[in-house]
């Protein structure tokens, strides 16, 4: 929808003018942090919409005007307002999702847009999203770091659109501002696959695994581009692995089996795509490559000598 030029300035001074009163001088955390929620998710009736896939979600004019947005969109609506009030509040990212945090006067307060606000623990986090101690989620962030969020966001809607070079750009500036940030890596390796610049793609999975070994994704898509280039023992390497990070999923099972019968290892191959076909029955994919793997098997053992 259009938005007004003026519209986003508008409202953020009106906004701020409506928290101030209430947040000044304020030395106790939680009368901040309800008093944003209060004025914010309850009275202003900024909602809560977990969609990534429109930009309208992000986007800060767009959710001024359409008082909706998904984690990072009411993230930064959060952090621009505590920005012109001077209140500590800063943006923490966990994989595929972030949320706020009030820092300050020895209190430390989450704030989970996807339960209206509510507090949610460091721990609840590091359970829900499998982060363990030396994974590089859930730090405070700086606002540079923060924008690199942001402009990694960006660019994932860049690729969803097909506009693989933009997103390229997007991830470089947010690579820039947030090195540290594994996701970066990981978004700007999956670009280059998809424009078969595939040395280029090996190097950002492999960046984005020396900031977290533990990034299924990556290491599932490493896999598939060294299979392409006939590195099987490498691919097999990093495809095992993806599935020990991620044993319930059948697609990275399924590039295992695809990894194992490429170098003719087809008895292996078939053991993990019926593993595979098990845990996802009415994937045809995963069906089709079976079936293949059997006929080849037997079609080597008829012409072995």
């Amino acid at each position: 929808m259009p938005v007004d030029p003026s519209l986003p300035e508008r409202e953020m001074t009106r906004l701020a003018d409506r928290l101030r009163p209430m947040v000044a001088g304020a030395s106790d955390g939680d009368h901040v942090v309800n008093a944003f929620r209060r004025v914010l998710l309850v009275e202003e009736r900024f909602t809560y919409d977990k969609s990534s896939a429109d930009p309208g979600n992000y986007l800060l004019e767009s959710v001024l005007a359409r008082r909706q947005g998904n984690c990072l969109g009411l993230s930064m609506l959060y952090l621009a307002l505590a920005d012109r009030l001077g209140i500590p509040f800063r943006g923490v990212y966990v994989p595929s999702h972030c949320f706020v945090r009030f820092e300050g006067n020895g209190v430390r307060v989450n704030v989970e847009f996807a339960e209206g606000g509510a507090s949610c623990s460091d721990d609840r986090y590091r359970g829900e999203f499998r982060i363990r101690p030396d994974r590089p989620y859930l730090f405070s962030l700086s606002p540079a770091e923060m924008l690199g969020v942001f402009l990694k966001t960006l660019g994932a809607g860049y690729s969803r659109k097909g506009r693989e070079e933009d997103a390229l750009r997007m991830y470089d500036e947010a690579g820039r501002l947030y090195p540290g940030l594994p996701d970066v890596h990981y978004n700007a390796g999956v670009s280059l696959q998809r424009l078969g610049r595939n040395d280029e793609a090996i190097g950002k999975y492999r960046r984005a695994l020396a900031l977290d070994p533990d990034m299924a994704a990556a290491r599932d898509n490493l896999s598939i581009v060294l299979a392409g280039k006939g590195l099987y023992e490498e691919a097999i390497a990093e495809a095992r692995r993806a599935v020990e990070l991620e044993p319930w999923n059948a697609a990275s099972r399924g590039n295992l089996a695809a990894a194992y019968c490429g170098c003719g290892r087809y008895d292996e191959g078939i053991r993990e795509y019926r593993v595979a076909v098990e845990a996802d029955p009415g994937n045809r994919r995963l069906k089709s490559g079976l079936e293949r793997a059997t006929i080849s098997r037997g079609a080597r053992r008829v012409v072995a000598p």
